[in-house]
C-alpha cells in the first residue's frame, strides 16, 4: 500500500492575467517554485524535492518504518505513523523547508473494555490541529468516552489532559483557534478555548445551524449568468440539507463537504449566541477578547456586556473582574504592539521602568509556557537563565497569509458551492457557528461588488482590545445616561476602572474625572469629592479644575478646590481671570504681578472696580496700570474710568 502526497513551500499563486501581462514575473516566480514530494508505504517514508528547471525527482530522505496507517495535515505540515499491533505507538515527523524534522515516538492511552482486550487505534479517531500557534493530537476513546490532547514539543509529546465526548461519532475543527468538538449523534458542537489550558467548556452545547440564502450571495450569483432561483426555494425550508449526514466529510480546519449534495461548508462562529449562552461574564470576555477574524464584532459585544451588567447593578466585584479583563487585554495588546487602529493611546508618565519591567516579564512568561515538561522539571529554581524550548509549529509564512485571507473573507457574504452546475447556496452556522460556506472567486472587472466604507473599516480590525476613551465614551457615557437614582454605585465602578488602569499604567480620559466630579456634586457628595482630590485619584487637569469650579457653585470648598488646582496647575491667566469675576480683582492684581500675567485686559479688573461702587478701589486699580503698563494713560480705558472716578469722588463730597 503506497500513500503520497504533495506539499509546497514558498509557492506564489498568481492569476494568468498577471503573468501574462508581466513575462519578468513568470521569470521570477518560476525561479522560486519548489515542489516537495512524500511518499508513505507499509515499510517506511520517502521524501523528494523537485525544483523548477529539473524534470526528475531527487530523493532527500528516507525513514524505514512498519507502517499501518497515517495521519497528515497540511496546516500543521506534521504527518503521524501508526505502528504496533494496537497502532497505539505514534511517531511524528514535521516537514519543513530544510527535510523532515522527526519528533519524539509517544504511545496513546487506550481504555479496555475487557480485561483481556486489546483495542486497535484507528485512524479516524486522531486529530492534528492548530490552536494559537500550537500543534496539538486529539485521541478519541470510545470505550472511556474522552477525548484526549496531546501537545508537540521537538524534545517531547505531553498529554495536556482530556475532554469528555457524549457521542460515540465525532467530529473536531478549529475556527479562529476555537476548538469545536461536533457531538455527532447528538447533533450539537461543545466549543473549547484552550488558550490557558482550561477544559472547561466556553459556553453550553450550541447547534450547528444552516441559514437560508442571502440576498447578496442571489445578487452575486445573477451578475455570474447563475439561475439560482430553483436552489433559493429549495434551500430556504433546508428540505435537503440535511445536518451531521452521514455523508458528511470534516476537513481541518474548519470544512465540511456535503458529498451527497456537492457542497463545501465553511464553518462561522455565531459570536452573540455563545455569548449569550453563558452567565460566566468574566470567562465570555475573555474568550471575546482574544477573538481576531470578527474583532470588531467581538469588541461590541465586549461593551454590551459591561453595560448590561452595570445597569443590572450587578455586585461591584464581579463588575471589576469584568473591568480588569477588558484593562489587561488592551494593555497586553499595547505590549504586544497588535493595537493600531488609531486609538489614540498614552501611558501615565510615572510609569518609567515599571513599563519596562511589565513588558519584559509579559515576555519572559510567553518564553516560560513555550518550554516543554522536560525543561520546566530540569531547571533549578535559582536558575535565573530559561532555556526555551521551541513547541512543533507550523510554518510561520503559511499561518501569516492563511490568517490574512481568512480575516478578510468575514466581510464577504459566504457561500457554498456546488459542484453541479457552480450554483451557489447561502448559508450561515450559529453556536458555532458554522456558516459552512466557500467564496466564489470573481474575475475583476464590472462583476466584481466592491464592500461597504464600514465594512472595510471593520476588515482593518484585527483586535477586540478596547481602549479607556471607548470605555468612557460607549460604556460609562451610555450608562450614566440611563442610570437613575443614587449615583454612588456607579462612582464606585469608576473607582475600580481607575485602580484596574493605574496598574496597567495606562492614562485614564480626562472625561472620567469631568463625569466622576459631575456624579459627586449630584448628590452633593462634597466631602468626599474632596477627598479624591487630595488623594489624587482625581488626577489633576484645567478639564477637572473646570469642571471643581461650575461643581462648586453652591459649594465654596469644591471652588476653592478648583482654582488651587489652576494655580497648582501654572495656569495663571485661567486663575487670574476667575479671581476677577469672584470679584478678588486685587487679590488678581497683586498675583498677576507676581506671576508677571500680561495677557489679561485692563478693562476687566477696571470694569469689576468700578461695579464694586468703591472709588480707593477703581483709583488703586488705575494706578496699578499706570504705574506698570507703558503708554496705558493715553488710552481709552484710562480716559473712561478717570471720567467714572472724578464722578464718583463729586457725588462722595456732595
Amino acid at each position: 500500500m503506497i500513500w503520497y502526497t504533495i506539499l509546497r513551500f514558498q509557492l506564489i499563486f498568481l492569476s494568468a492575467n498577471h503573468l501574462k501581462s508581466d513575462p519578468n514575473l513568470l521569470k521570477s516566480t518560476s525561479n522560486t517554485l519548489k515542489l516537495w514530494i512524500m511518499i508513505l508505504n507499509c515499510s517506511g517514508l520517502e521524501l523528494f524535492s523537485c525544483s523548477s528547471g529539473i524534470r526528475s525527482l531527487q530523493l532527500v530522505e528516507t525513514k524505514k518504518l512498519n507502517v499501518s496507517w497515517y495521519v497528515y495535515t497540511h496546516e500543521s505540515r506534521l504527518v503521524l505513523l501508526a505502528t504496533g499491533m494496537q497502532c497505539k505507538n505514534l511517531t511524528g515527523y514535521q516537514i519543513s523547508s530544510v527535510g523532515i524534522v522527526r519528533l519524539p515516538r509517544f504511545d496513546m492511552a487506550m481504555a479496555k473494555s475487557e480485561a483481556n482486550s486489546k483495542p486497535v487505534l484507528a485512524a479516524e479517531d486522531i486529530y492534528i490541529v492548530t490552536v494559537y500557534g500550537r500543534i496539538y493530537c486529539l485521541q478519541l476513546d470510545k470505550i472511556a468516552m474522552q477525548l484526549y490532547c496531546y501537545r508537540f514539543y521537538r524534545d517531547a509529546v505531553i498529554q495536556q489532559g482530556s475532554l469528555p465526548v457524549y457521542s460515540t461519532k465525532i467530529a473536531v475543527s478549529v475556527v479562529d483557534n476555537v476548538l469545536l468538538v461536533h457531538q455527532v449523534d447528538a447533533k450539537v458542537v461543545i466549543i473549547y478555548d484552550i488558550f490557558a489550558d482550561s477544559q472547561v467548556p466556553v459556553s453550553a452545547p450550541l447547534p450547528l445551524l444552516v441559514r437560508g440564502f442571502s440576498r447578496a450571495n442571489a445578487a452575486a450569483s445573477q451578475l455570474m449568468g447563475q439561475n439560482v432561483e430553483g436552489l433559493e426555494g429549495k434551500d430556504s425550508n433546508h428540505g435537503e440539507t440535511v445536518i451531521y449526514a452521514d455523508e458528511w466529510l470534516f476537513l481541518v480546519p474548519d470544512l465540511i463537504c456535503d458529498i451527497a449534495n456537492g457542497v463545501l461548508w465553511k464553518i462561522h462562529l455565531d459570536l452573540e449566541a455563545i455569548s449569550s449562552s453563558s452567565s460566566e461574564v468574566q470567562t465570555v470576555l475573555e474568550f471575546l477578547q482574544r477573538r481576531k477574524l470578527e474583532a470588531n464584532k467581538a469588541k461590541q459585544l465586549c461593551l454590551a456586556m459591561a453595560r448590561t451588567i452595570i445597569l443590572e447593578r450587578r455586585p461591584v466585584p464581579m463588575v471589576a473582574r469584568a473591568i480588569d479583563v477588558l484593562v489587561n487585554c488592551f494593555s497586553l495588546s499595547i505590549k504586544t504592539g497588535k493595537h493600531h487602529m488609531g486609538s489614540k493611546v498614552e501611558r501615565s508618565s510615572t510609569s518609567g521602568s515599571n513599563v519596562n519591567s511589565a513588558i519584559d516579564e509579559s515576555i519572559s512568561q510567553a518564553d516560560t509556557s513555550e518550554k516543554s515538561p522536560k525543561q520546566e522539571s530540569g531547571s533549578g529554581t535559582h536558575d535565573k537563565s530559561i532555556v526555551k524550548s521551541s513547541s512543533v509549529t507550523s510554518e510561520s509564512e503559511d499561518n501569516v497569509s492563511f490568517a490574512k485571507n481568512r480575516g478578510k473573507s468575514i466581510n464577504v457574504d459566504l457561500s457554498s458551492s456546488e459542484q453541479n452546475g457552480g450554483n451557489l447556496i447561502g448559508t450561515d452556522v450559529s453556536g458555532d457557528e458554522a456558516q459552512p460556506s466557500v467564496v466564489r472567486p470573481q474575475a475583476p472587472g464590472s462583476g466584481s461588488t466592491s464592500l461597504r466604507t464600514d465594512e472595510q473599516q471593520e476588515s482593518l480590525v484585527t483586535s477586540a482590545a478596547i481602549s479607556p476613551d471607548d470605555l468612557c465614551s460607549f460604556m460609562f457615557a451610555p450608562v450614566e445616561e440611563e442610570m437613575a437614582g443614587d449615583s454612588s454605585y456607579l462612582v464606585a465602578i469608576i473607582v475600580e476602572f481607575l485602580r484596574s488602569a493605574n496598574l496597567e499604567r495606562l492614562k485614564v480620559p480626562l472625561n472620567i474625572y469631568v463625569l466622576m466630579i459631575q456624579l459627586l456634586a449630584r448628590n452633593e457628595n462634597y466631602a468626599e469629592l474632596g477627598l479624591f482630590i487630595m488623594n489624587k485619584i482625581i488626577e489633576p487637569s484645567k478639564e477637572v479644575a473646570m469642571q471643581l469650579l461650575a461643581s462648586g457653585r453652591h459649594n465654596f470648598q469644591t471652588r476653592k478646590l478648583g482654582l488651587n488646582m489652576l494655580r497648582e496647575l501654572a495656569l495663571h491667566h485661567d486663575y487670574v481671570l476667575l479671581l476677577v469675576q469672584d470679584g478678588y480683582y486685587l487679590e488678581a492684581l497683586r498675583f498677576a504681578r507676581k506671576t508677571k500675567v500680561n495677557t489679561v485686559q485692563p478693562s476687566l479688573f477696571l470694569e469689576a472696580a468700578y461695579a464694586s461702587n468703591d472709588s480707593q478701589h477703581l483709583a488703586a486699580v488705575l494706578r496699578f496700570f499706570s504705574d506698570f503698563i507703558p503708554r496705558f494713560k493715553s488710552t481709552t480705558d484710562h480716559q473712561t474710568y478717570s471720567r467714572y472716578l472724578a464722578e464718583m469722588n463729586t457725588m462722595v463730597t456732595a
